[in-house]
C-alpha cells in the first residue's frame, strides 16, 4: 500500500479511538471507516468505480480479502447484519429493490451489503433516529472497523 495511503488510514484509525464520549457517534465512526476502507481499495486496485473495486476485492483483495477469508479479526458484528439483512436501496428510482447478506462468508456479497448501507446513508437514506438504520450503521461500522485496524496491523511495515 502507498505509504501517504496508509498514514492517512493510521491517523483516521487514531482519531477514531480519540473521540470522547460526547463525540462519539455510530454513525460519524462508520463514515470514518467507510472512508479507509475506500481509500485503501482506491489505492491497492488502481481503480476509480466502486464495481471495479469490488471485482478487485473479489478476486485479489491482498490483505484486505485475506484477513477476511481467514477470519483473523472480530466479524461477529456480521451476524448481527446478517439478521437484520434485507437492505432497501433507497434511491427513488429503485425502491422496492433488496440487497440480501445470506452468506458471511463471501466477501463480494458482504461488500454489496455494506456498500448499499453506506449509498443509502451518504445518500439520504438512514436515519440515526431509526432504531432499524441505526443497527445497520452500528454494526456495518463495527464490522469494517474491526476489519480495517486488524489488516493495517498486518500490513504495518
Amino acid at each position: 500500500m502507498n505509504e501517504n495511503v496508509f498514514n492517512l488510514i493510521d491517523w483516521w484509525i487514531v482519531r477514531e479511538k480519540k473521540l470522547s464520549r460526547e463525540q462519539y457517534d455510530e454513525f460519524i465512526r462508520f463514515f470514518i471507516y467507510y472512508m479507509c476502507f475506500d481509500a485503501w481499495l482506491t489505492d491497492e486496485s488502481g481503480e476509480d468505480s466502486d464495481q471495479e473495486k469490488k471485482r478487485w476485492l473479489v478476486s485479489n483483495g491482498g490483505i484486505l480479502k485475506q484477513v477476511f477469508e481467514n477470519k483473523e479479526f472480530d466479524n461477529s458484528s456480521l451476524d448481527a447484519l446478517k439478521g437484520l439483512s434485507p437492505v432497501e436501496d433507497m434511491r427513488p428510482r429503485h425502491r422496492g429493490q433488496y440487497v440480501h447478506l445470506n452468506n458471511t462468508d463471501d466477501i463480494g456479497e458482504v461488500f454489496d451489503f455494506i456498500y448499499q448501507i453506506r449509498c443509502n446513508l451518504f445518500h439520504g437514506g438512514k436515519n440515526p433516529m431509526n432504531g432499524n438504520d441505526s443497527n445497520l450503521v452500528t454494526f456495518a461500522g463495527n464490522f469494517l472497523g474491526n476489519w480495517i485496524r486488524w489488516a493495517h496491523l498486518k500490513s504495518r511495515p
